[in-house]
């Protein structure tokens, strides 16, 4: 059976406290009470000594008929409950104080009539059983005699001392059961500051995997493992939600275009089967055109299906950066020399550099692509390489359409595609920058844009030099 995680934490809590308690308990008043039994058997050699002190007195004044009375032997001996019992040499009774005290006075009657039957018990075995000492008296060379003194237990323990005993034996009860209330409400406190927060996140988990992709968990805790998690989950589903929303959007716009090529082949064909139209070579070209189209949607798709195993492994080799900007802008002047757009590149660096040549050439190719894509024509675009700030930075600026500030934060996201009044008039799948960024990226660089819808947009690709050199 599973057991909820408040449920765990109460009990986990609650064992914990009995048994810090309970050890911490009975150590503490097993060390008091310890120390304690050592104070009164101290003690109660000290009352020893001062009745044999006594009873010294009283020889010393009068050795023939010495006056113990006279000297508070018996009031002594009755106020601390001893039995004092003197003889002489041939043990004959001098004086006693007799033993009727030590039974009328013990505390044991006080315990059964004041404590209650069990803390009477506990007093009687407290108190311990009757014993004597003897003690020689001496005088000079010879002996005088002998004194017996009787007490109970060890220490002959009196009500004062049973009554510190008893208090400190309650109130370590007391304290035991306070502090037990005390962990039980702070371990519920606890356990709910634990649980619920989780509980939250559980139940939102829940709802992602079951399809709902717009929860958030709106858990409030002081607790950073829990938050982190909390905003982890918030994150993942919001990436899902996205993403959702981009295979969704792809799923329309690549049945819109593959759709009309279809339609349009399809239609073609038709007409030549039902005589209507003769396969001309415009006609045919036509049906050419659109067949290539499709071929292009194609390859988006498997771009698409590339770039999610692209973990990219790069073939490093050292080259001239300056040398090969200049040969793909070579390679690439006659696209643009379709719309008459002028391209101008300006390098201020001469520099060797330890990259992937292919990856760096897709890299170029894709933005000026894009360049191309979205410029009118007769227009310009330029090309800048420079160093600054001990960063390689590779900057490519059209001035065409721009890009809208809504799509701009996204036009890295995979398969995100922007304004479809754009995107519409230059095709595109949304893939190109996704791959460009990754591949920057796994060069150790990082590549921003900055648009206008009225100036244009540039791309600034930056690479640290430390990540172009050999090793790295």
């Amino acid at each position: 059976m599973k057991i909820n995680l408040t449920k765990t934490l109460l009990i986990n809590f609650i064992i914990i406290i009995l048994v810090s308690l309970i050890t911490t308990g009975l150590i503490s008043t097993y060390m008091i009470d310890n120390r304690f039994d050592v104070y009164l058997l101290e003690e109660h050699k000290e009352k020893i000594k001062n009745i044999q002190s006594i009873i010294n007195s009283a020889i010393e004044k009068n050795r023939s008929h010495p006056d113990f009375a006279e000297e508070g032997l018996t009031r002594y001996a009755l106020l601390e409950n001893y039995y004092v019992r003197i003889t002489d040499a041939d043990n004959n009774l001098i004086y006693t104080t007799g033993k009727s005290h030590l039974m009328q006075n013990r505390i044991i009657g006080m315990g059964h009539n004041m404590m209650g039957p069990m803390m009477g018990r506990w007093m009687d075995r407290a108190l311990g059983t009757y014993q004597e000492d003897v003690y020689t008296i001496e005088l000079g060379d010879r002996v005088y005699g002998r004194v017996t003194i009787g007490y109970f237990g060890k220490s002959n323990m009196s009500a004062e001392a049973m009554v510190f005993k008893s208090t400190l034996y309650k109130s370590m009860l007391i304290s035991l059961i306070i502090a037990i209330l005390i962990g039980v409400l702070t371990s519920l406190l606890v356990s709910r500051q634990l649980g619920i927060p989780i509980k939250k996140i559980t139940r939102a988990s829940r709802e992602i995997t079951e399809g709902n992709l717009s929860v958030r968990t709106d858990t409030k805790t002081h607790i950073k493992e829990i938050y982190d998690l909390a905003h982890s989950i918030n994150y993942l589903a919001s990436s899902l939600q996205k993403q959702e929303s981009l295979r969704k959007r792809l799923t329309s716009d690549m049945a819109h275009e593959i759709r009309t090529p279809i339609a349009t082949v399809k239609s073609h064909i038709e007409a030549f089967l039902d005589g209507i139209w003769e396969a001309t070579p415009d006609k045919i070209k036509t049906c050419h055109d659109e067949i290539n189209r499709l071929s292009s949607l194609v390859e988006n798709l498997e771009d698409i299906n590339r770039l999610q195993k692209a973990n990219h492994i790069l073939d490093k080799t050292t080259f001239n950066l300056t040398e090969e900007l200049r040969r793909i802008i070579d390679s690439i002047i006659p696209q643009f020399n379709k719309k008459n757009l002028k391209l101008n590149f300006q390098s201020k660096v001469n520099l060797n550099v330890f990259m992937d040549k292919g990856k760096f050439k897709q890299i170029m190719y894709n933005l000026l692509s894009n360049a191309f894509k979205y410029s009118y024509e007769d227009g310009t675009v330029n090309v800048d390489a420079y160093v600054e700030n001990k960063n390689l930075i590779i900057k490519v600026q059209d001035f065409g359409m721009g890009i809208s500030p809504t799509d701009l934060p996204h036009i890295f996201e995979h398969l995100y595609r922007g304004d479809p009044s754009r995107t519409r008039t230059t095709g595109g799948s949304g893939i190109g920058l996704t791959i460009t960024k990754t591949l920057v990226e796994a060069h150790g660089g990082r590549i921003v844009a900055e648009s206008d819808k009225e100036k244009g947009t540039v791309f600034t690709v930056t690479f640290p030099l430390s990540s172009l050199r050999k090793g790295t």
